[in-house]
């Protein structure tokens, strides 16, 4: 028979580790849960995968919500994902109120299409809406490799990070309010650009051997091309307007907003770099 000494020291460590299994299990159930929610909100990508090494462009179409890109080579694969905006509470009111709301709904469309040298991955707006009402959705994309994009939006910002090629977006509408823009390039950017929102600051971040004809308009708010790289010619300011060529680029880069400030910046490393205007 084993003494009472013995026996507490046993008692002790089958207690520890009980607590240690049970915790174990809680963590492999809260990661299940988690990786069942992130695939919830994924959205498919009809058509081949989108890998390292090939060319892309993304036209996007979200008409209410925020737009995020991120181009990375650390991005073996494209991802896209959304969220639902007050996801929890939008669903105890449609609880409340006997409507048939799923968050997890297929908002988008994700179609993958390969003409030969260039591919292009188009993400669409479906007509899901709960009793005739859709709500704001945001939407995330990771993507190895962006040679060109096309967003438009309303309902929330739009950042686009290391993408290179031409960059359009459009943020708002007669009837919604757009968001903020922010912009930063990878490395050099010789292509045109062209960004417009009716409410928010748009700023474009890019690196010093870059180059365009700029023009930044901003009637309400402040225009200002921050650089202390490259040579600036014909540059005219004027209250809420500024225009310039810079590095004698012929490109056009053209930032407007109806309601902010139109800002560029030149930095040594922009996919890094936080403006901070998030208004």
């Amino acid at each position: 028979m084993r003494s009472a000494k013995t026996l507490i020291p046993l008692i002790v460590l089958f207690t520890l580790g009980s607590v240690i299994l049970s915790g174990c299990t809680r963590m492999g159930g809260l990661r299940a849960r988690m990786a069942a929610n992130e695939l919830a909100h994924q959205v498919p990508i009809v058509g081949d995968p989108i890998t390292v090494g090939r060319l892309n462009a993304i036209v996007i179409d979200n008409p209410n919500g925020k737009v995020k890109v991120y181009a990375k080579p650390a991005h073996e694969e494209a991802h896209i994902y959304f969220r639902v905006h007050k996801e929890r509470q939008l669903r105890w009111r449609a609880a409340r109120m006997g409507l048939d709301f799923d968050p997890t709904g297929e908002y988008f469309t994700a179609v993958h299409t390969n003409t030969g040298e260039l591919s292009t991955l188009t993400i669409s707006p479906t007509d899901l809406t709960v009793e005739g009402y859709r709500p704001p959705v945001d939407l995330t994309v990771y993507i190895p490799q962006c040679d060109g994009i096309e967003v438009r939006n309303a309902g929330g910002k739009v950042i686009i990070v290391g993408v290179t090629g031409v960059i359009n977006v459009e943020s708002g509408t007669n009837i919604r309010k757009g968001g903020p823009i922010e912009i930063r390039t990878d490395l050099s950017q010789l292509e045109t650009i062209h960004a417009t929102t009716n409410n928010g600051h748009v700023t474009l971040v890019t690196g010093p051997e870059s180059a365009g004809t700029i023009e930044l308009i901003a009637p309400r708010g402040k225009t200002s091309f921050n650089s202390r790289y490259g040579i600036v010619n014909h540059s005219m300011p004027a209250k809420g307007h500024w225009t310039g060529i810079w590095n004698d680029g012929t490109n056009e880069i053209r930032l407007r907003t109806e309601d902010g400030d139109a800002t560029v910046m030149v930095v040594e490393n922009p996919v890094m770099y936080s403006s901070g205007k998030t208004r």
